[in-house]
């Protein structure tokens, strides 16, 4: 697990996974996706920027909390799956 962020349930923020640790040398991300558990968190978009997995998210219940996996997929075939806990906050 990653950690925790926060954010408001108006709110649209972006979130960075860095995956260089798990990078081998010359191995690139190819590939990245990102699922809330349980839903009610949207994922606008998601961006890779090297080793770094950026996702943009909104959406969510004041109160409640997500766990958001982030999985990439490399150059190499390697697949890595993280995550981090996602907390709305009330307005």
């Amino acid at each position: 697990m990653l950690g925790t962020v926060r954010k408001r349930p108006d709110d649209q923020l972006d979130y960075d996974v860095d995956f260089e640790r798990w990078l081998s040398p010359g191995d690139t991300i190819q590939d990245a996706t990102a699922t809330p558990e349980p839903a009610g968190v949207t994922v606008e978009r998601i961006e890779v920027f090297g080793a770094i997995v950026k996702v943009w998210l909104s959406g969510g219940t004041a109160g409640g909390s997500h766990k958001i996996n982030v999985t990439a997929s490399t150059a190499e075939g390697r697949v890595k799956e993280v995550a981090f806990i996602l907390r709305v906050m009330e307005c």
